[in-house]
């Protein structure tokens, strides 16, 4: 069997330094650390986290929830991909935890957790909260629920307004929204932040809810309604993910175009935004680094460092066709 000490021997480094760049700890330079990688890789070495566990008291797994029925929307996976990457530097095992799971005792074996976007009265998020281990939540959690360990957050009323001050930019005199679910809270910071811009510029609130459990069809018929009026609007901030799309189908549908008539934009990037005709202004929410920096926290709180941090993930406006009215 190789050992740590065969990999330590290969990449010319002592056994505490191997096992610091295998783990993704110490301060050590990223030269030395791709060195000990590549050594372990041609030993095929891998980490026993059998072994590991018995020695620091830890089964080497964390769990990582989001809300029902988000894994079908890209932003939550690329939040997933940037956790388990990070988690992998580190020789952690990540186990997606169900929203509805409620099994006794399994969960409580995991080392720690990380929840995503958690939901007001959500009992897998009050159960995590409320017992011992370390909670790192991505993005606020519910007001009246336990404090987590940390929190790392993207400041979305400072995002709706950087697309709202876009729009506006462009002519925009009735910006309509459509919001994700009020009950997590980026849902509720977008809504605030629409509605203080609203007051600041003396304009009408043209505000709909795009619910995560809502069909297409669901968003398509309260989108055509609200083109359908005679002081429609001139255009659309849309979130969830995917609703630009929809957005723009409706527009056409009334007979109107999209990128001219009605600027619109998504509140959350996706691959076919910027392909579609015209391609669509979007905000780049960073999701894998969302993911890696949650993981960075709940690493640090199982090292032992100090709890209540707020981390911020930057937000970055991409302009596209769909704004530019040419």
């Amino acid at each position: 069997m190789v050992t740590l000490q065969d990999v330590a021997d290969r990449a010319g480094v002592s056994r505490a330094t191997a096992s610091q760049a295998l783990t993704g700890k110490g301060r050590i330079s990223q030269a030395t650390r791709q060195r000990v990688h590549e050594a372990a890789a041609a030993l095929d070495y891998s980490v026993n986290l059998i072994a590991r566990g018995l020695r620091t008291a830890r089964s080497g797994a964390v769990g990582f929830c989001v809300p029902d029925q988000t894994l079908s929307f890209r932003y939550y996976m690329d939040v997933a991909f940037g956790a388990v990457e990070r988690a992998q530097e580190s020789g952690m095992l990540v186990t997606l935890l169900p929203p509805a799971f409620s099994g006794p005792g399994i969960i409580e074996q995991l080392d720690g957790y990380l929840m995503i976007d958690p939901a007001d009265g959500d009992p897998l998020v009050q159960r995590l909260l409320a017992g011992r281990k370390p909670v790192v939540s991505g993005e606020n959690p519910p007001p009246d629920d336990p404090e987590p360990w940390s929190i790392v957050f993207g400041d979305h009323e400072a995002g709706m307004r950087l697309l709202l001050d876009h729009v506006w930019e462009h002519g925009s005199r009735r910006p309509a929204v459509m919001l994700p679910d009020p009950v997590m809270a980026w849902g509720r910071e977008m809504a605030a932040g629409y509605s203080a811009w609203c007051a600041e510029k003396g304009v009408e609130r043209r505000q709909l809810l795009g619910w995560f459990d809502a069909t297409m069809d669901d968003v398509r018929r309260e989108l055509d309604a609200l083109f359908a009026r005679p002081d429609h609007p001139d255009a659309v901030i849309a979130a969830p993910e995917g609703i630009a799309i929809v957005a723009m189908e409706a527009i056409r549908g009334a007979g109107l175009v999209p990128g001219q008539d009605v600027l619109v934009a998504s509140y959350v990037e996706s691959d076919a935004l910027s392909v579609t005709q015209p391609t669509v202004t979007a905000l780049d929410l960073h999701p894998r680094e969302m993911g890696r920096r949650c993981m960075d926290e709940l690493i640090r709180a199982l090292d032992g460092g100090e709890p209540g941090r707020r981390v911020e993930v930057p937000i970055d406006l991409i302009v596209r066709e769909s704004t530019s009215r040419r």
